[in-house]
């Protein structure tokens, strides 16, 4: 990018700042900040795409054409310049992930702390709940460390629950991208500082916004929409009603892209929005071999330690699923003595398969929601 260019985005940046909203598509029309101050807005399509900006930032847009070319934008433009942090990739960058360039109303720019080149490779996003259960911790965690080690960059959100759980487990086998709602400078939550540095120096923290900007509410459905663009497919592992997760989910679907999602227990309410998806057309994931299949490059799932045991243990095992039982329960399903009973789950709990959580004996590999 020459001096020019980057003085022109520069101006965009200090007229803009977080309100992108319709300039990822002007950008990716004209070209550059200057063939955009520069042309005839006319005609039809041109009208099409000034309508959707909002209105405020027609006027913006306007009054930036106004001082063209005159050189009394200097100001603005260094008050820009300090807000670019790491690495700045431009629409018409060559480093720009072309995934991105085609989705509706894409950002116009991108700030990246890590390694840009991540966002150029092969991606599957990976969201979910940030009140979790144990099992869909385990489960995005699985899911992202058999992609990155297949050569896929995971991204996500670095929310707390699934989102965190994604991005550890990519981190442990490949590269994992963070799209963030705030300045690549101000990573949240704050227990998530430390995550965000593994991140970047294992892939990178992406943003559209400038830095210095702080987390807000109304930010994270902007965001949610990169997370799904920089994606070829996005997997929902766990969701509730409603929930962040489904907005990232439409913004998939909107931009064409697959959608998957596990399904849960219809008495699992952290996991009523992925079967709300998978009612609506979402294809499941039912089982880690399934990843082959969908995602070319990756071996074939197979992991003897976690093999259930047999006979009574085993059938103790199905019977709790996802949601645990009360030991009155488990001796009228199973018919046992409640001596041979308490022997057996004494059993899977040293065996590490079990726990009890207010009274109830629960599959330590799928615990139900916690606050």
């Amino acid at each position: 990018m020459d001096d020019m260019t980057r003085e022109h985005y520069l101006t965009l940046i200090s007229w803009f700042g977080p309100r992108t909203q319709g300039l990822g598509s002007l950008l990716r029309e004209y070209g550059t900040p200057q063939a955009l101050f520069t042309a005839d807005w006319q005609v039809e399509r041109a009208t099409e795409l000034l309508g959707a900006l909002p209105e405020a930032s027609q006027g913006r847009l306007m009054a930036v054409r106004k001082s063209w070319p005159r050189r009394n934008l200097g100001g603005a433009q260094a008050n820009a310049a300090q807000t670019l942090c790491g690495t700045f990739i431009p629409f018409g960058d060559c480093r720009y992930p072309p995934a991105l360039r085609e989705v509706p109303d894409p950002p116009p720019w991108l700030f990246c702390r890590g390694n840009p080149e991540c966002l150029l490779r092969p991606t599957v996003a990976i969201v979910g709940s940030r009140r979790a259960s144990h099992g869909g911790l385990r489960a995005a965690e699985c899911i992202a460390e058999r992609l990155a080690a297949a050569g896929y960059t995971v991204c996500s959100g670095l929310a707390l629950g699934i989102d965190a759980a994604a991005h550890r487990g990519a981190l442990q086998a490949g590269q994992t991208v963070a799209v963030l709602a705030s300045g690549v400078d101000r990573p949240s939550p704050l227990r998530h500082r430390q995550l965000a540095e593994h991140i970047t120096q294992a892939g990178c923290l992406v943003s559209e916004l400038p830095a210095g900007t702080p987390p807000s509410k109304h930010l994270f459905p902007r965001r949610n929409r990169i997370i799904s663009g920089l994606a070829q497919a996005t997997i929902i592992v766990e969701a509730a009603l409603p929930s962040g997760s489904l907005h990232t989910a439409a913004a998939a679907l909107e931009q064409g892209r697959e959608v998957y999602a596990l399904p849960w227990s219809i008495f699992h309410a952290q996991g009523a929005g992925c079967l709300r998806l998978l009612r609506d057309g979402a294809t499941p994931i039912t089982a880690l071999e399934e990843l082959s299949r969908l995602f070319p490059g990756l071996a074939d799932y197979s992991d003897a330690t976690h093999k259930m045991p047999e006979g009574r243990g085993g059938q103790i095992l199905q019977l709790l699923g996802d949601t645990g039982l009360s030991l009155g329960d488990l001796r009228q399903s199973t018919g046992m003595q409640t001596s041979e009973l308490l022997a057996v789950l004494g059993d899977l709990e040293i065996q590490g398969w079990l726990c009890t959580i207010d009274g109830r004996y629960c599959r330590d590999d799928c615990k139900p929601c916690q606050p």
